[in-house]
């Protein structure tokens, strides 16, 4: 009976051993500012930074190995990420100062996300489902809009905007799709939908 007992010890223990942590840091300077961190898996790594007032992280991971890191200054900015599945990595700076809103959400496998605001009042969006999607969104300014759609594997988008009040849109359904777009002024409105393989899409707009 006792060796029976030993070798039970044993097996869980071995199987702790083997079990991965995730990894939360959250980091609060200022006032009323809120983060919620929800890791189910393993080895998920989630870092949030808040500098000013009333910023809120509200971060999912659901699987191995995804990685979420946040860093907000100033007032009133939102930022919210999903991860499911694997190996899926985002990056969220929203700075200098109100209102901006930062949405990821990744179901897949080894997809990238890097969103940057600096500024008052802009909204990113980044959808990626499949495996091996990149996007990057950049917004400098007031006001600016962007939405990032992909589906598939190995589809590439980037957008930038410097200025006030403009749209953009890429949808990309497939594999291998690059999609940029670079708008400098204000009020300008794009719209990006590649469907199908090594499509390349390039819109410059300036006023």
């Amino acid at each position: 009976m006792k060796k029976v007992i030993l070798s039970i010890s044993a097996m869980l223990f071995a199987g702790a051993a083997f079990a991965q942590a995730n990894t939360s840091d959250v980091d609060q300077l200022g006032l009323l500012n809120g983060a919620l961190v929800v890791q189910v898996g393993e080895q998920n790594v989630s870092d949030v930074d808040q500098i000013g007032i009333a910023n809120v992280s509200i971060v999912g991971q659901y699987g191995d190995n995804n990685d979420s890191q946040i860093l907000q200054l100033g007032a009133g900015n939102l930022a919210v990420v999903t991860q499911i599945g694997s190996d899926n990595d985002s990056d969220i700076f929203q700075g200098f100062w109100v209102g901006n809103q930062a949405y990821v959400t990744q179901f897949g496998a080894d997809n990238s996300s890097d969103i940057f605001q600096l500024g008052n009042f802009n909204t990113a969006a980044t959808t990626q489902v499949g495996w091996l999607n990149n996007a990057s969104t950049i917004q400098v300014g007031e006001g600016n809009w962007a939405s990032t759609e992909q589906y598939g594997i190995f589809n590439n988008a980037l957008t930038f905007q410097l200025g006030y009040d403009n749209m953009s849109s890429i949808q990309q359904y497939g594999a291998g799709n690059f999609a940029a777009t670079a708008q400098f002024g204000d009020s300008h409105n794009s719209t990006v939908t590649q469907t199908g393989f090594l499509n390349g899409s390039l819109v410059i707009q300036s006023n």
